[in-house]
């Protein structure tokens, strides 16, 4: 029985679109660095059509796939910036609204009494 995967069918818009871009953006980055599909899938050990569908926004492709390819690039310090918390503006939202409104200093506990 195959293995049903999230197909692109199944990516909300704008996910679909993002991969889309991330495909593009890879595949120029090789071509500013003069590399054919053979040079660059081989530096990252995947066989040419598995890069071609990487740079197409295929969703069935892996992210160790992703990783490889920004490996090769020397890019992959943009791998880690994706969902940073720093960049999180709806997450830093509801932690802000889960702060208590007044803090209030804690008392001693009774051993530490000095008398």
């Amino acid at each position: 029985m195959a293995r049903k995967t999230l197909g692109s069918e199944g990516l909300p818009s704008p996910a679909r679109q993002a991969l889309t871009g991330v495909g593009a953006n890879i595949q120029i980055a090789r071509k500013r660095r003069g590399w054919s599909l053979e040079q660059m899938s081989g530096a990252m050990l995947v066989t040419r059509k598995t890069l071609s569908r990487l740079e197409g926004g295929d969703a069935s492709v892996s992210l160790g796939v992703l990783a490889a390819a920004l490996h090769a690039l020397n890019l992959v310090a943009d791998l880690s910036q994706i969902a940073a918390p720093e960049k999180d503006a709806v997450g830093a939202f509801h932690e802000k609204l889960r702060l208590p409104r007044r803090v209030r200093k804690k008392k001693a506990p009774p051993d530490e009494l000095d008398f």
